[in-house]
């Protein structure tokens, strides 16, 4: 009888970790969508001004409008970031991924 109960515990406190494991793994998704942000660097990368238009929907349509920008301003530089968005700790905006090629 004392080997059924440990037995259950154990059992219990494996299912309850599994659960867990699952419900963080789940919460790492992003269910965002895919929207790109194209920055356009008016005064070069290290001026930290920055011409930012958000909504994207493909890497292609920023792209295109980053370079009609850059064009625009002397062929700046320019970058487009996926899932953007500010962080205030680091005062500035953090994306998962920044192109410019």
């Amino acid at each position: 009888m004392k080997n059924a109960s440990s037995i259950i515990f154990v059992v219990l406190i494996f299912t309850i970790l599994a659960a867990t494991l699952y419900l963080i793994a789940d919460s790492e998704k992003s269910p965002s969508p895919e929207t790109w942000s194209s920055f356009v660097y008016t005064n070069g990368y290290n001026s930290g001004r920055y011409k930012k238009v958000d909504d994207f929907e493909s890497y292609q349509a920023c792209r295109e409008f980053s370079l009609e920008k850059s064009f625009q301003f002397e062929n700046v530089p320019w970058e487009c970031g996926l899932r953007c968005r500010f962080d205030s700790s680091r005062q500035g905006f953090q994306c998962e991924t920044m192109e410019s090629d």
